[in-house]
């Protein structure tokens, strides 16, 4: 039976111990980046450039913060 600070411990950093487990089974670590190739409207890529220059962050994390939110 687990302590109540090791439930305590398990509780807060849940979310990188699922990370490790993803590794565990996949050998695939969540976080790493991978480069890929998307087709987007121009209006829309207009969009994301003048957002980015806005909050002074790259299209990527953008896009990656906007797929965390969904």
């Amino acid at each position: 039976m687990l302590s109540k600070d090791v439930k305590e411990i398990m509780e807060k950093y849940k979310e990188y111990l699922q990370m490790f487990e993803e590794f565990d089974r996949t050998g695939k670590f969540p976080l790493e980046r991978v480069r890929i190739d998307l087709t987007l409207q121009r209006r829309n890529i207009d969009k994301l450039k003048k957002i980015s220059k806005k909050e002074n962050k790259k299209m990527s994390h953008l896009i990656d913060e906007l797929i965390e939110k969904y």
